[in-house]
């Protein structure tokens, strides 16, 4: 029997995502007032005082509105709000996102924006809900611009130039390495986002709030309460947390989250969920992802990871050169396994993105890895030289690190923790034989046996659920109590 073809990755529920566009749709249309623009301004001078010649058009990204107010002397500053209807902890990651920045560049080199303020909704008279006020960085463009093909489309996601010079690519890898040398060397004590305080202190006082958690609310009917609300002391907790929430995402996205009316394929996504939680309790997602020291595998330290640390939020100069760092929403201290995982975004793009997914990408991959890891051991024998005792340099090289967790493709297990729409494809292709032995047709039935009756009964109730909200193509809201006595049913 051949193989079953998978996608690599779980479409998110359509109707939840139609529904958050319309939302923010709605938002970007009523905000684009006068008297709105004009309240923008006023706020952004209250904190960044100057004389004003024009507030350009605000830009909707990803999950931030942008407004950039230019003064007479030819500097500028910005207001940055989260969209509403995409980013659903608003408060929190603006929060999170300042003292992260602050942070940065109290302790390292890289060049980040000032903040001048940071606000919550109620302090902003434009009715935009919370916000950052902080400098424009001038420059040419981003690094994603200057690295990726000619030949695309502006409106296609950029993919690496195919025939880009060796020189060019590694001037700017090298860059990127230092910025996340520079990351790796900042040490903390549990999993969490940073916060800061009125005396301006800094410490892991937040949850680890993650793109995934976002996702979660965005797509599924999830109520938001049940998702991680503290800090954790070892890796293992917090392997635990996100193997729950891929659970957890399986039985709350009502709609595409299964095949049409393939109870097996529902089958498969329970199985390899619950399985995944077993390893995660077990401290064998630890202990197989970790490279380097035994002493890196659960316990602190920490290390500041951004999954969405990647070219297009790095801001360039006209030579190339380094001039901003922008967008660390998402940021949090996270098992070192996870910084020492080489980079994804290598390529520009993801592997479940690229033509052909997984394997083409690696192909493709391979190469550039070799170029970046040698920018990467440049920038270390140089900060050596600089500081001997540079945290993190003392034991194994990042470089080292990430290079044994390429060949180990121990980073796929952290891939597979992260997203739990893209978990599914690189369980069943590259995880579920490296730890449970051989599966010739890599899918459920091989592994029924490592289920108890109640795993097997729970299964079958959850396959019921998933074919009914099939039929029904609806979305629900759900509150604490009824979220939660869902979830039991099937967190076991």
């Amino acid at each position: 029997m051949p193989t079953k073809l998978r996608p690599p990755h779980i479409p998110k529920d359509d109707l939840a995502w139609e529904r958050a566009d319309e939302e923010a749709e709605a938002w970007e249309i009523s905000v684009n007032k006068a008297q709105i623009w004009r309240a923008v301004g006023d706020l952004i001078l209250k904190y960044k005082p100057g004389k004003a010649v024009e507030l350009h058009r605000p830009i909707r990204g990803g999950y931030n509105a942008f407004y950039r107010l230019e003064y007479e002397d030819g500097s500028s500053a910005a207001m940055r709000v989260p969209c509403k209807g995409i980013v659903r902890f608003p408060e929190e990651k603006v929060l999170y996102e300042a003292a992260t920045m602050r942070y940065i560049s109290n302790n390292t080199t890289i060049p980040i924006p000032k903040i001048y303020h940071c606000g919550t909704a109620e302090e902003n008279t434009a009715g935009l809900g919370p916000f950052l006020i902080m400098d424009y960085v001038e420059h040419e463009r981003t690094m994603s611009e200057a690295l990726k093909d000619p030949a695309l489309d502006p409106k296609d996601d950029h993919v690496l130039d195919p025939d880009i010079s060796e020189e060019k690519l590694e001037f700017l890898y090298r860059q990127m390495a230092d910025i996340l040398l520079q990351l790796f060397t900042l040490e903390f004590p549990r999993v969490g986002s940073l916060t800061q305080d009125r005396d301006g202190s800094f410490s892991i006082s937040g949850r680890p709030l993650i793109q995934n958690m976002n996702s979660l609310v965005e797509f599924t009917s999830i109520a938001p309460t049940l998702l991680p609300s503290q800090q954790y002391s070892t890796a293992d907790e917090w392997y635990s947390a996100l193997a729950d929430m891929h659970l957890s995402q399986f039985v709350f996205q009502r709609n595409d989250a299964v095949k049409d009316d393939d109870e097996d394929d529902a089958r498969d996504k329970y199985v390899a969920r619950q399985l995944f939680r077993r390893l995660a309790s077990k401290g064998q997602l630890s202990s197989q992802s970790e490279s380097g020291d035994a002493s890196d595998t659960t316990t602190s330290p920490f290390r500041l990871f951004c999954e969405d640390l990647r070219p297009s939020n790095v801001l360039i100069d006209k030579d190339l050169r380094v001039v901003g760092v922008i967008d660390w929403e998402f940021v949090y201290a996270a098992p070192p396994q996870f910084s020492s995982d080489p980079p994804w975004w290598l390529l520009l793009t993801g592997p479940e993105n690229w033509p052909g997914a997984y394997v083409p990408w690696m192909e493709a991959y391979k190469p550039r890895l070799e170029t970046f890891l040698r920018a990467l051991e440049g920038v270390e024998q140089k900060m050596r030289t600089g500081d001997e005792t540079a945290s993190g340099l003392a034991t194994l090289p990042l470089s080292q690190r990430m290079r044994e967790s390429w060949e180990s493709k121990n980073w796929m297990i952290n891939y597979a923790a992260r997203s739990s729409w893209a978990f599914d494809f690189v369980y069943w292709r590259y995880l579920d034989e490296r730890f449970f032995g051989p599966n010739e047709d890599k899918d459920h039935r091989a592994r029924l046996g490592l289920l108890t009756q109640q795993e097997r009964e729970t299964m079958e109730s959850l396959v019921d659920m998933k074919m009914e909200q099939q039929r029904e193509a609806s979305l629900v809201t759900l509150d604490h109590d009824n979220a939660a006595a869902q979830l039991a049913r099937f967190m076991i």
